[in-house]
């Protein structure tokens, strides 16, 4: 199998996650930048926005599974982010917090999930 399409970015990529619903691509960065990218783009640049919130590394990225415009970062900084994709400059709210860091991250049955190098696991109702 061969692949379709590359990507590249100036920073190492931690996780990845694509929306069903918005057709986008969100990426967590070693830059502590989440990306979104639009693979349908033909030419130029396919970045669609960047989310800028994090002071450390963006470990995990995962799509609302109930709308196109929110998703959830975590990152070494120990925080858990919700973002409404409109506004890529400011986070909806500060989800969680991790007194280290948050290494994995899911959204399912209207509950976020977190769980960190605390060894902790966060279940927050959305």
């Amino acid at each position: 199998m061969s692949c379709g399409k590359t990507i590249t970015i100036n920073s190492s990529l931690q996780c990845v996650d694509w929306s069903d619903r918005s057709q986008l691509i969100a990426a967590g960065s070693s830059d502590k930048y989440v990306r979104l990218f639009d693979p349908r783009g033909q030419s130029g640049t396919i970045v669609h926005s960047t989310l800028q919130g994090h002071d450390l590394w963006v470990s995990c990225v995962t799509w609302s599974p109930n709308s196109d415009v929110e998703l959830v970062s975590g990152s070494y900084d120990g925080r858990s982010l919700l973002w409404d994709i409109r506004s890529p400059k400011s986070y909806l709210a500060l989800i969680s917090t991790h007194e280290d860091k948050v290494l994995c991250c899911d959204w399912s049955h209207g509950k976020l999930l977190s769980g960190g190098s605390d060894s902790k696991l966060h279940i927050t109702k959305m």
